[in-house]
């Protein structure tokens, strides 16, 4: 079975469940509304038989209205989460078709000044990150961005890296339980954060030795003088001078409790599902290092991280009581709610403080490996670049861009031998030179963070990238193009001046100038980064540039994508060869446009 009748089949599957779902809630409804009101029936007819069958049957009913009530809530997230894996395999089918516009594009890490990310359409609409992403969390979302945003850092540990991504391509099964279990669930930074910022608040309510035995003593005293009171045997005055002076106990503390309860309010809904993600981790036996240090890592000093957010969930949940003010009034004025509730979290924050942030990156971290598991698995065909220690090395076999699906995509065979070799890569328009650009930089990317190239073979050195492929103007600095492709290039000096492992890759150097004037200062500056041992990618339409290699024989290499003119009809084959391109198609292009009348 290939992958997509497999997802195809997993879809199918998973929405017939949901649809047997659906159908046992309808009748768990209708069996909860006929508990409650026949309850009522019953019991009223219990009563007039005699107090105690009336007491005995009230329990019952009682009992079984909750069981029912348990029972609807569990096959809710039962169908639930039957949805999310019908729609993560669904989802996965349209991506093997070339549509992944459903996943959250990471157009919030955009930044045009970056080194290479903008000018690479590493994120926004239809970019590698979308193609990435499967992350269910805010955290895990941030972690794979910021690995395409600096690959040189990761790539120390590539081999480790792969070995996690393998492993996890391997764990079909598990990942889309743990997409699904985090699928829909809002765990956005900004509403788990408000817990990290109380946990940072080194302010907390001093219980001292007074307080930690009146909020024992008073919901005790107050408890006993109500069932004396109800069976008459005190009067009703003592009862009511004990919940006053419970509600005076309370109100000492009200502003801080009141800020604890703004920080907390409603969060045990991001708890639950990070309880769960954590769970799933946790449960599951991993081979490679990495994952099992994180599996590891759940658990430190005997303190269980799925628990102890089980735990803070139950007690903020318990604590959202309050926000009905009659349940609240009644919890307080008896039990003294609001500082039993904090008086728990602030042992809670105490003993699980440090570990926190731990289990929010270990969840980030294997949620970003699931992204690049599930692209390793899809593509199943990509090799597994081996790193190399030669510097500036680069060797690929039928390379190619994996976001171009398989039956459009034309791969090429590329090398860099070392330090200070400079590739011009020369032809005419749309012939694909920027395409190939891109082809070989993404999967320099990709291979640094771990995950399988599109390439029958690759070998690299790992380097930091710098390109200049897109510049904008800006009127609200008053800057022009040229102006500021000047700016990017001068960046890339400095770059080449202060780090060795730098790979440059321009796409038409000078574009905001007139050719004479383009063509000696693309020279110029091509000597200069001569000069500084600079190595990459250069693409042009100024052909003169690759007399060059005459000059700097075994630096300055030429390439071409050449395109071949039959009349009026224009073959584009987007294969790399050595030499200089010589076939031009600008008059022509504009003649079939009708832009240009026809000679």
């Amino acid at each position: 079975m290939d992958h997509k009748e497999r997802y195809h089949n997993l879809a199918k599957e998973y929405s017939e469940e949901e649809d047997k779902e659906e159908r046992l809630l309808v009748r768990l409804s209708l069996l909860r509304l006929l508990t409650f009101f026949g309850g009522i029936c019953i019991i009223y007819f219990s009563f007039l038989w005699s107090p105690f069958a009336g007491t005995v049957v009230t329990v019952v009913a009682i009992v079984l209205f909750l069981y029912i009530v348990k029972r609807y809530g569990a096959h809710v997230i039962l169908k639930n989460h039957a949805h999310n894996l019908s729609r993560i395999n669904d989802d996965e089918s349209k991506v093997l078709d070339g549509d992944f516009s459903m996943f959250v594009n990471g157009d919030e890490y955009n930044d045009p000044a970056h080194d290479f990310t903008y000018d690479l359409d590493l994120f926004g609409d239809s970019s590698l990150f979308q193609y990435l992403n499967r992350t269910v969390t805010g955290y895990g979302r941030d972690v794979l961005a910021m690995w395409l945003k600096d690959p040189f850092e990761m790539a120390a540990s590539v081999e480790e890296r792969q070995k996690c991504v393998k492993e996890l391509s391997a764990k079909f099964g598990w990942r889309q339980e743990f997409m699904a279990t985090g699928t829909d669930k809002n765990l956005e930074k900004e509403g788990i954060d408000a817990i990290t910022r109380w946990l940072s608040d080194t302010k907390e309510i001093v219980f001292s030795k007074v307080l930690k035995v009146l909020i024992y003593l008073l919901p005790s005293i107050a408890v006993v003088l109500l069932i004396l009171a109800i069976s008459g045997l005190i009067n009703y005055s003592f009862l009511v001078t004990a919940i006053l002076i419970n509600l005076f106990v309370v109100g000492l503390k009200i502003r801080t409790t009141n800020k604890i309860y703004e920080e907390l309010s409603g969060r045990y809904k991001y708890l639950e599902p990070l309880s769960s993600l954590l769970r799933l981790i946790g449960q599951e036996k991993f081979e490679s290092p990495l994952l099992s240090g994180y599996s590891a890592g759940i658990s430190t000093d005997n303190r269980s991280g799925i628990e102890a957010l089980k735990q803070l969930g139950s007690i903020i949940h318990r604590f959202d009581n309050r926000i009905n003010l009659l349940v609240g009034f009644f919890l307080n004025a008896f039990l003294l709610w609001d500082l039993q509730c904090v008086r728990q979290l602030s042992e809670w924050k105490r003993n699980y403080r440090d570990y926190f942030p731990e289990w929010l990156r270990v969840i980030g971290e294997i949620d970003a490996l699931v992204s690049l598991g599930n692209y390793a698995y899809n593509n199943h065909d990509f090799a597994y670049p081996r790193k190399t220690d030669q510097s500036l090395t680069f060797l690929a076999k039928e390379m190619g861009h994996p976001l171009i699906p398989s039956h459009n995509r034309v791969d090429n065979d590329f090398s860099v031998t070392g330090r200070g070799e400079i590739t011009i890569v020369t032809g005419a328009n749309m012939a694909g030179k920027s395409t190939f650009l891109r082809t070989v930089a993404v999967n320099l990317v990709i291979a640094m963070v771990g995950a399988p190239v599109c390439a029958a073979e690759m070998i690299f050195s790992p380097v930091k990238i710098f390109t200049s492929m897109r510049t904008t103007d800006s009127l609200h600095s008053n800057e022009s193009y040229f102006y500021a492709e000047l700016k990017r290039l001068k960046i890339l000096k400095e770059r080449l001046a202060g780090e060795d492992d730098v790979f440059l890759i321009l796409d038409e150097i000078l574009k905001g100038t007139n050719s004479d004037d383009k063509r000696m200062g693309s020279a110029l500056f091509l000597k200069e980064i001569i000069g500084m041992k600079g190595t990459g990618l250069i693409a042009t339409h100024d052909t003169s540039l690759g007399d060059l290699e005459n000059e700097y024989p075994g630096i300055i290499v030429n390439k071409c994508i050449e395109i071949e003119v039959d009349g009026v009809n224009i073959k584009f084959d987007y294969k790399i060869k050595h030499g200089i391109a010589k076939n031009k198609n600008a008059v022509l292009l504009m003649e079939q446009l009708g832009i240009l009348d026809r000679c």
